[in-house]
């Protein structure tokens, strides 16, 4: 199968890259070599490659700068999207968008799954179901993957914030904010055997348990024994400009239907990561 990465330099874009068998042929772009957003590059790049998958793990995630520079938002998060989307359709291949738990308002009481409306409350989080509308209108044979909390990526906040507990220095992570923790490198190996299954539609890929960020890092320091310790972090002390779903944790009602395996527990997902750093 020939495949078009894009956003092929973040945390989930080597990770696919890294996961993808070596039997397909893999085109991968990083945002310098394929900005997702300009639309005749797209159409320019994509189509003549003819490739019978695009995965787009290419968005602009700062959440707080989303808040302060909402036209690049749009333009990456929603436009960006489209771009592929049309793209896909030119040349009659599947696309998988990379969505995110932020279009929830996280107020439900228990984890979203793929037929809760969503209702986000910052730029990025309607930024992105900007994004999943655009590609849902523009060519029927999809994927939207909405996940959450993504970790292990190399420059994500919970591994630099265990870099810094390995060296000693105290860490920090909220918690009055909770999702659902969700290791890089399982949620890549879970992207193709999706699109294999023939299933379009949207589906929650997240990790499996309800956790903060606190949380997830003080399980971490225990499993990792690591000198540094973990401080907690409570929203409103930190005056951040874009608001964050109080529980946006995830669940799914069809991707293990659709023949997706179960995310391994997180213990397992930590003890990788700590072995990695």
């Amino acid at each position: 199968m020939r495949i078009v990465l894009t956003g092929a330099g973040g945390g989930l874009g080597r990770a696919f890259w890294g996961a993808c068998p070596g039997h397909h042929d893999l085109e991968a772009f990083t945002h310098q070599e394929l900005d997702v957003g300009d639309h005749h590059a797209v159409m320019r790049t994509v189509v003549p490659l003819r490739p019978d998958l695009m995965v787009n793990a290419a968005a602009f995630t700062e959440v707080d700068a989303c808040e302060t520079e909402p036209q690049r938002a749009y333009r990456d998060n929603a436009l960006g999207p489209q771009n592929l989307a049309l793209a896909a359709r030119a040349c009659d291949a599947i696309l998988v968008h990379v969505s995110t738990d932020f279009v929830f308002d996280g107020e439900k009481g228990s984890p979203y799954d793929e037929l809760d409306a969503p209702n986000p409350i910052s730029v990025y989080g309607r930024s992105k179901l900007g994004g999943e509308t655009m590609v849902r209108a523009a060519t029927p044979e999809h994927v939207v993957v909405r996940t959450g909390y993504v970790f292990g990526g190399g420059k994500d906040y919970v591994t630099s914030q265990l870099r810094t507990m390995a060296a000693g220095e105290p860490g920090a992570g909220l918690v009055d904010r909770r999702g659902t923790p969700t290791y890089v490198r399982h949620l890549a190996e879970r992207i193709l055997p999706l699109v294999l299954s023939g299933r379009f539609g949207t589906y929650h890929l997240g990790g499996p348990e309800t956790l903060s960020y606190f949380e997830l890092l003080t399980r971490a320091r225990t499993l990792g024994d690591l000198p540094g310790p973990v401080h907690e972090q409570r929203v409103d002390d930190l005056g951040l400009p874009a608001l964050r779903p109080a529980d946006s944790a995830l669940t799914s009602l069809f991707a293990a239907e659709a023949g997706v395996p179960a995310m391994p527990p997180l213990d397992e997902a930590l003890a990788d990561l700590l072995s990695a750093l």
